[in-house]
Order: structure tokens, then sequence, then C-alpha cells
């Protein structure tokens, strides 16, 4: 799909409306905020998995499933809670709670939703630990996928494509065995006696788990899902959100040898020292419709690992360095950081950005 752009100086000028997919290759990176996400991955996935094979006693011809959407009974279960049709208006008000909640959440801390909660945040990160464990981190990603076709890059890919279809099957089959007996369901499985009805919704959810967490990615964030398109009704100036701040990293450059922070004032020079990490961390911030090429190198100060991390960036591939600026007063001439404002040290792989003096 495309769309005219008239010109009075010449012919009019054909644009798509929709941008084309390039591949983004984000770096790993570590830190506090890192880790609560890695825990928050794990409890948020242990739930999804477990949670089927909780009992609950209900009585003699009653499911003893815990939760357990029964769709021939017509009829929910949640623990204690038994849910009939006539009531789905109990549902209604639990999920206008839920939103109510989540816009709380998002007025108050950001994208919290986006970057640690959000299923496609969830899987796509575990997709992305899975690709990095067998093909390697970003720069070793690169450097394979611009070389030559062997064994060893065939290999590669048939391993990471191999683990993500056993984990999408893994979640079709959990998935489903919310409408299911789980002990009964394994179990048809193993004996290939799964009826076609069943076996048609674990494919569904298989192939719809692979393709968006490990094809589609940041696209789903940016064409499929509502969430961003009323979200920034919810932020304003004191919202934690990633952005980029020109009036304070403009005009970005390297810091020069033996250069004092005065000196890079009294040319102009701004805090973003043009160093590319938040591109390689976070590479849909970059890419976006908010942010030109000539600025891509700049994307955000504030999504450098070493600030406070809150929400995600442009898509879940980003969420892993999602941040907020944290403002700090210039550090004293004798423990200042190495780059002196926006970088990393010497002596650490840890990053920091400072403000400018007032």
């Amino acid at each position: 799909m495309s769309t005219t752009i008239g010109d009075k100086a010449g012919p009019p000028e054909r644009r798509s409306l929709f941008k084309t997919r390039e591949k983004v290759y984000p770096k790993a990176v570590s830190g506090r905020f890192r880790r609560l996400k890695w825990a928050a991955l794990l409890v948020l996935l242990g739930l999804y998995y477990v949670v089927p094979w909780i009992r609950w006693d209900r009585g003699p011809g009653a499911p003893d499933q815990a939760v357990l959407i029964d769709m021939a009974g017509r009829r929910a279960y949640f623990f204690s809670i038994e849910i009939w049709p006539q009531e789905v208006s109990y549902l209604t008000g639990l999920l206008v709670l839920g939103a109510v909640g989540l816009f709380l959440v998002t007025a108050l801390f950001g994208r919290l939703w986006c970057g640690y909660a959000c299923p496609q945040t969830v899987w796509t990160d575990l997709y992305m630990w899975v690709e990095r464990l067998i093909e390697g981190d970003r720069a070793e990603r690169i450097r394979r996928d611009r070389s030559g076709p062997s064994l060893g890059k065939a290999g590669r890919k048939l391993a990471k494509h191999a683990a993500w279809l056993l984990i999408a099957l893994a979640t079709g089959g959990a998935w489903i065995m919310y409408f299911n007996d789980a002990p009964t369901l394994l179990r048809d499985a193993a004996r290939l006696e799964l009826s076609a009805g069943v076996a048609f919704f674990i494919g569904l959810f298989t192939l719809s788990t692979y393709l968006l967490a490990g094809w589609a990615r940041e696209q789903v964030c940016t064409y499929m899902c509502p969430w961003p398109r009323f979200q920034a009704a919810m932020l304003d100036e004191h919202s934690l959100v990633v952005t980029y701040e020109a009036w304070r990293g403009e005009g970005r450059g390297p810091v020069r040898k033996n250069e004092g922070w005065d000196d890079r004032r009294a040319r102009s020079g701004g805090d973003c020292i043009d160093c590319r990490a938040c591109v390689h961390v976070s590479p849909p911030a970059s890419t976006s419709g908010t942010a030109s090429s000539s600025n891509a190198s700049a994307a955000a100060c504030a999504q450098t690992p070493a600030t406070t991390s809150w929400g995600a960036s442009a898509g879940p591939s980003a969420s892993s360095a999602s941040t907020r600026t944290r403002t700090r007063s210039r550090a004293p001439a004798g423990r200042r950081r190495a780059t002196g404002w926006c970088g990393r040290a010497r002596s650490s792989t840890r990053w920091s950005c400072w403000s400018s003096p007032a």
C-alpha cells in the first residue's frame, strides 16, 4: 500500500504506508533491572505452564483441575469459584478492573506492562535468549549472517529454529490444557489419540507463537498491538518513558582527549558522545518512525543499561534495555568516569549518563 504526495516543484512522490522490516540485532545487557526482568519472565512462564496441573477437589462428578474452562459443560472454574454463562458479567467486571489497573500503572510507572509483563515481550525475550545461546551475541550474529553459507552456519540456524518450535509446541500445548484436563490431554498426546479439534488448536497456537516471537517481534508492537495507540494519552513530561532528549544530547560527538566539561559546553557539545550503545542495545528505537536515520546514533541516551529500567522502548526486542532517564548531578572531577558524560568507563562494563550542570 502506498500514498502519493504532491509537490509543485516536481512530479508526485509515492511513499509506502508501511515500513519494510529491518532485521535488528539487539545486544545483550546485564544489571539489576535486567535480573528483575529475568525473574519476571521465570515467574510468568512458570505460572503459565504449572497452573493447569494444580488440582482442586470439588467433590464427585466435578473436574478437579483448579483452573479450567469447560467448554462442553459451559462453565469455568477458578479454584473455589465456578462461573456459569449467565454470570459473564463478573468476567466483564474483572476485565474492566484490569484495564483500569493497567492505565494506573502506565500513568505512574511508564511502559511497565510492555517492558515486563506483556506476553509478546515474555516469549520474545525467551526466543532471543535461545538465539544468543546458539548463535552468539550481536556482533557474532551480524558476522555470521553476512558470511557465506557453511555447515556450521546452517547447523546453528536449524538448531535455533528447532528450539523455537519446541518452545512454541510447549506453549500451544499448555494453552489447550486450560480447556481440557491436563493429565488426560498429556496421556492422549503420548498415545497419539488427540481429537482433531485439540490437534488443530495446538498447531494453531504453536504456529502463532513461532511466528510472532521468532519472526514478527517488534512488528507486533508496531502494527498489531492496540495498546500503543492510546497509551500516549496517559503519558506526560513527568512519565517514565524511553526517549531521546535533544536539548540535552545535541550536539553529540565523541569526547576529546583532555577535554573538560566547560570546554565541551563552550563548543556547543551535548551529553551524547555518539557511542551508538543505545542503538546496539535497542535497535527499534532508532529505526522507528519517530527517529530519522541521521539521528539513529543518538536514539536515546536514556536507554543505556546503568539507568533505571521501567518499561519497553519501540518493541520487545528492545525491552531488555528499556529504561528511564535518571538525572544526576555532575560527578566530582576526580571521580568522574573516563568518558565524562554518557558512555562506558574504561574500567567498567556498565554505562552511565550525567546531566549537564545547572
